[in-house]
């Protein structure tokens, strides 16, 4: 099993969400909204000056679903090279 952190700018957060939903991948998930950071595009400081925000995401899954998860942000990350889209990736053990 993995568990995959991903950071998403709010604007493209629907469509994370919409990718998911059709690859029906990431279907349990923990979402924390409006995660202020600076990471490789825009920062996201909720401000007068960086007034965007991110969302994050926490989401267990098995490897072949984690694969999945990984082509959507690849595809995201093409499609919106602007916007911001970070996930890493650790192993993880349920008890």
């Amino acid at each position: 099993m993995k568990k995959l952190e991903i950071i998403v700018s709010q604007a493209i957060d629907e469509d994370f969400l919409h990718d998911c939903k059709v690859l029906r991948v990431a279907q349990h998930y923990t979402k924390a909204v409006g995660v202020l950071g600076s990471g490789h595009s825009v920062p996201k400081m909720g401000d007068e000056i960086w007034p965007q925000l991110n969302n994050h995401y926490m989401i267990v899954v098995e490897d072949e679903e984690m694969e999945a998860i990984k082509r959507i942000v690849d595809n995201l990350r093409k499609t919106y090279p602007n916007e911001g889209i970070a996930c890493f990736v650790s192993s993880v053990e349920a008890l």
